[in-house]
């Protein structure tokens, strides 16, 4: 994967650049007053000043003509932890060599350069990369630098800045690079849930399993002879007739194994005082966790959040399998923004034909409790849907009746011990584990 760069404009000139334009004119004077004069010295050494000064502006004009530079890296997904290498690539397709040319890039915050955990990240919360070189005539030269996520999130590279000009630096030459779209989606973490039971309220379906509720007559494993108390419909007729002996048709069993994982993005019921960050990445990273769990049991797995997503996130993942369906409800997760498109109700209702499949598990991941959106949980239970709340909010969970409710406040970190958190990254958070503020055990974290 690779960023191609693009010239978006050249930045203002410098206000030297003025004084620099007088002092060639002050040259050329002092050329002509010499020669009207005729003093050789004068002529020869403001000669020698002039032709300096215009080769520099020349150069420094053409220094960054044809500069290729491209950002590139081997993977665009990964996971909290993950080191991913940064290439930086730059082509001089010139015979003019370019003595130094200086890159400028921004490191989002979340990702940290490798050796520099502990700097400084300035105001734009991110780290700047910059890259002082030299470029040869038909050079290619690659830098490269390593990045380690640390949390969740959907990530944009740019703008770039490069900066060159002569070899005397009396002139400089600066451009923005617009480049082709990158993005790194880093994942939520994930844990595994070996407690979380999943149930199915249909005997029929489209998934083996190892135990044998029902036989499902769309998937045929072979014949047997036939045994008395054997339905007469069973018999394979045409193997009877070959064989001269009677024999039934076999069906493999299968349940309907079908999971989706109702997400509300809300974390307060103030959206306007802002959101609340160890709530928003528990829902993340508790969903993530289910949608593995029921992946990795077999369930056929879909996803529906109503948060806001970064450009090409999908709030609806229609039931699938494999581990192509659980890189996309990930890097749905990976997109949740602290904001809300509506009501979690609603988004489901407008899908429920494509995204829950009747008798589906269903699996309500919340920090924050919508009445209408409770009413509609309710309404999935009394449709005989198996349903499971996952309760991630600071506050002690409503209880909602005929459900079943899991507090996994203290398995995926929330409870700070203040609303600092509210507004900015607590300390830890999105580091490969959770861990509340102060040093205290995620067990014994108080809830705010």
């Amino acid at each position: 994967m690779f960023m191609q760069g693009r010239w978006a404009g050249q930045a203002p000139e410098d206000p030297g650049k003025v004084l620099r334009d007088l002092f060639v004119i002050l040259l050329v004077v002092v050329m002509i007053v010499g020669a009207a004069t005729g003093s050789a010295l004068v002529v020869a050494l403001s000669a020698l000043a002039f032709v300096v000064t215009v080769t520099a502006r020349v150069w420094s004009a053409l220094s960054l003509e044809d500069i290729q530079y491209t950002l590139s890296s081997k993977t665009t997904h990964a996971f909290i932890g993950d080191e991913i290498e940064l290439v930086l690539n730059i082509e001089n397709r010139k015979p003019l060599p370019v003595p130094w040319l200086r890159i400028h890039e921004f490191i989002p915050q979340g990702l940290v350069l490798t050796g520099r955990e502990n700097e400084f990240i300035d105001y734009m919360g991110g780290t700047p990369l910059d890259e002082v070189l030299s470029v040869g005539r038909y050079e290619r030269l690659r830098r490269r630098h390593g990045l380690s996520a640390r949390a969740r999130g959907h990530y944009h590279f740019g703008p770039s800045e490069l900066t060159s000009g002569d070899l005397f630096g009396l002139y400089v030459r600066k451009a923005k690079l617009e480049r082709h779209r990158w993005d790194l989606i880093v994942y939520p973490d994930t844990i595994p849930l070996p407690e979380l039971r999943l149930t199915s309220a249909r005997p029929i379906g489209d998934a083996r399993t190892r135990v044998p509720l029902w036989q499902d007559p769309t998937r045929p494993a072979g014949i047997r002879e036939y045994r008395p108390g054997d339905p007469i419909k069973s018999i394979d007729w045409k193997a009877t007739a070959r064989r001269g002996e009677m024999f039934v048709k076999v069906f493999d069993p299968s349940v309907s194994q079908y999971a989706v994982v109702l997400t509300e993005g809300a974390t307060t019921d103030r959206p306007w005082d802002g959101f609340r960050l160890d709530v928003l990445e528990a829902l993340a990273s508790c969903a993530g966790s289910v949608a593995r769990h029921a992946l990795d049991q077999g369930y056929r797995t879909g996803l529906i959040l109503n948060s806001t997503l970064s450009m090409g996130g999908r709030n609806v993942v229609g039931p699938a399998s494999g581990p192509a369906q659980l890189s996309a409800i990930l890097e749905s997760l990976a997109m949740m923004r602290p904001a809300t498109i509506g009501s979690l109700q609603l988004l489901a209702r407008a899908n429920a034909r494509d995204a829950i499949p009747a008798g589906a598990t269903i699996f309500f991941v919340a920090g924050q409790l919508r009445e209408s959106t409770v009413a509609y949980v309710a309404e999935l239970a009394r449709r005989g849907h198996p349903v499971t709340t996952l309760w991630v909010g600071r506050d002690d969970p409503a209880e909602i009746a005929g459900i079943n409710l899991l507090d996994y406040r203290s398995r995926f970190g929330v409870g700070w011990p203040s609303d600092e958190s509210v507004y900015r990254r607590p300390p830890g958070a999105g580091q490969g584990g959770r861990r509340p503020l102060s040093g205290v055990p995620a067990e014994e974290a108080p809830v705010g």
